[in-house]
């Protein structure tokens, strides 16, 4: 199996770039845009549901 030296492989984008920074490219990249709601939190009731507990 070849193998690809060090210098020769790509650098991890993560170093580049924060998540906020990559999920801003995506969209971007991909067209998306998010509503005013998409910026707020969901309530905590609403991850107490998902987990099971209320």
């Amino acid at each position: 199996m070849p193998t690809v030296k060090n210098e020769e492989a790509p650098k991890p984008r993560h170093d580049d770039e924060t998540p906020l920074e990559t999920a801003a490219r995506l969209r971007a990249e991909f067209g998306v845009e998010l509503s005013k709601q998409a910026h707020e939190p969901l309530p905590r009731s609403v991850y107490d549901e998902l987990s099971g507990e209320s």
